[in-house]
């Protein structure tokens, strides 16, 4: 029980880093993976361009699958269902805890009070 309790606070972390990883992705122009020519053909530069020439592909298609998330109605249709959700009586049932735990609190202190000094609250 308490690994699925585990599992469950680490959910935000996990979407907010897919998040994180999706911007970064987006924010990727395939221009700035165009490898810079070099003065001389190292192994080295060999390799970058190969590297390059096989991720160019996949920034290109991950930006493409995920250009829906960066549009107006993605963003205000989050927004709007988080509102619903959570905002929306948000007053009210602050309202209520704060009147709950206040009588919690006095409920509390008066257990806690000698009858010497509270008095007997049954004699009115």
């Amino acid at each position: 029980m308490a690994l699925l309790g585990c599992r469950m606070q680490a959910l935000p972390a996990l979407c907010l880093s897919v998040m994180l990883l999706a911007c970064l992705v987006a924010s990727v122009t395939t221009e700035s993976l165009i490898p810079t020519p070099s003065p001389e053909s190292s192994r080295w530069s060999l390799v970058r361009a190969r590297v390059m020439e096989m991720v160019k592909p996949l920034v290109t298609r991950t930006r493409d699958r995920w250009q829906w998330l960066w549009g107006p109605g993605a963003v205000q249709g989050f927004v709007q269902t988080y509102y619903e959700d959570h905002l929306k009586d948000l007053g009210p049932r602050t309202q209520a805890w704060l009147e709950s735990s206040r009588d919690q609190f006095l409920n509390k202190t008066q257990s806690l009070c000698p009858r010497l000094l509270c008095g007997d609250r049954t004699q009115g």
